[in-house]
């Protein structure tokens, strides 16, 4: 979405992809259909590495990075923004040599529906990143773009920002299988833990912010840890749930709604993994 966005706005941007994926974007582009840009076909050229001395946004999943970094460093790259779901990643992202590195956030529901194919479901997305990245590359870029980047005090605090709202949602809908208008009935025991472990770690959250903001979307919305559950892929449970209870356990915070949840989400996984 990123790439086809900055492509259409007419900036040299790239994909860094597996080889197969790279191969059908270099052959058809990118198509994305979004309700907040509409329909953006653009050709995007695809690598399998950066070229050196690029602006490196990371936007795989946070358990790709050990994979990736060492190809990232090679590169040399002038800035990174990793915009990646969950907390821990953020210590391996600095280990990556590179001038400024920072790790935000962007909020949206989107999925790729085939290689080189996007849907972007939400009205909106929005990109946050913490006030020491107001004067870079990037976020210039992006906003140029047409982007919504916003700064949000410490990097800590942005990831934190999204983490407490993304965890809920991602939690219940793949614990469940069922989107989050039914799968949110129930859930203030597990808000109450979360909320309570993003307040340990600095955040002031309660269980009806979390409540609230489960509230305001829409009914049929589903996240990509529930995708990835159903069809039987690797997922991110451990950003997004074994992080939580990890982080909990020093602030000496009991979990056992979340670890059930994340029990649950385990089961589901396995048997879509055999079926």
């Amino acid at each position: 979405m990123l790439a086809g966005v900055v492509g259409q706005a007419g900036f040299d941007v790239e994909v860094v992809a597996r080889p197969s994926t790279a191969s059908v974007i270099n052959e058809r582009g990118i198509s994305l259909r979004s309700k907040q840009y509409g329909d953006i076909d653009v050709k995007v050229p695809a690598r399998t590495e950066p070229t050196p001395g690029s602006l490196v946004v990371i936007a795989a999943k946070s358990y790709t990075i050990p994979e990736i970094s060492d190809s990232i460093a090679a590169s040399k790259p002038q800035e990174i923004v990793a915009l990646c779901n969950g907390i821990t990643h953020r210590d391996v992202v600095h280990e990556i040599p590179s001038p400024r590195t920072t790790c935000g956030s962007i909020r949206i529901i989107s999925e790729r529906v085939a290689p080189g194919q996007y849907l972007h479901h939400s009205a909106g997305s929005i990109i946050t990143l913490e006030d020491a990245a107001k004067d870079w590359d990037i976020p210039r870029i992006l906003t140029k773009a047409g982007m919504d980047v916003r700064f949000g005090g410490s990097e800590k605090r942005v990831l934190w920002d999204k983490l407490r709202f993304l965890a809920p949602m991602a939690l219940l809908t793949a614990s469940t299988g069922a989107t989050i208008g039914p799968a949110r009935e129930g859930s203030e025991p597990l808000l109450e833990e979360i909320a309570a472990i993003t307040s340990a770690e600095g955040v002031p959250t309660t269980a009806s912010e979390l409540m609230d903001n489960l509230a305001s979307i829409d009914d049929d919305a589903d996240s990509s840890l529930g995708r990835d559950v159903n069809a039987g892929n690797r997922t991110e449970l451990d950003a997004l749930g074994h992080d939580l209870v990890r982080i909990a356990a020093t602030h000496s915070i009991p979990t056992p709604v979340l670890e059930q949840t994340i029990a649950s989400i385990e089961r589901r996984s396995y048997e879509y993994s055999i079926s």
